[in-house]
């Protein structure tokens, strides 16, 4: 199971899209996280007693992410990247807050990270 300061990273599958497909995204995703300043970004495997997850079809586009103190940014801006180039959405998880990042205008996109980050991460 998720640990409880990890970042949870949900791709929302295409209408059209398949198991497959939904993968191949995901591992797109983790490989261009991996190339921030992160501990580790990991798919979810584990869904007992999670109630974000159910069943082995969610856990396809989910993803656990671990950083340090400033890696949250870094995390965001990789996400936003992603969803923008992909046009895939993608939920983020993390201190039990939701935010979905998605096709919206970059200055709308821009701001709601913006907030995101300010809500969670350490003041100087």
């Amino acid at each position: 199971m998720e640990n409880a300061d990890d970042l949870i990273l949900q791709i929302e599958p295409a209408s059209d899209g398949d198991d497959e497909e939904l993968a191949k995204l995901t591992q797109r995703l983790r490989r261009q996280l991996l190339e921030t300043d992160v501990d580790s970004v990991e798919p979810l495997t584990d869904t007992e007693g999670s109630d974000r997850a159910k069943g082995l079809e969610a856990v396809a586009g989910w993803l656990a992410v671990r950083f340090g103190k400033e890696g949250l940014r870094a995390v965001m801006g990789a996400v936003v990247s992603w969803a923008t180039r992909t046009g895939h959405s993608v939920e983020v998880h993390y201190g039990g807050d939701v935010l979905k990042v998605s096709g919206v205008t970059s200055a709308q996109q821009e701001r709601l990270v913006n907030d995101f980050i300010d809500h969670h991460a350490p003041r100087p």
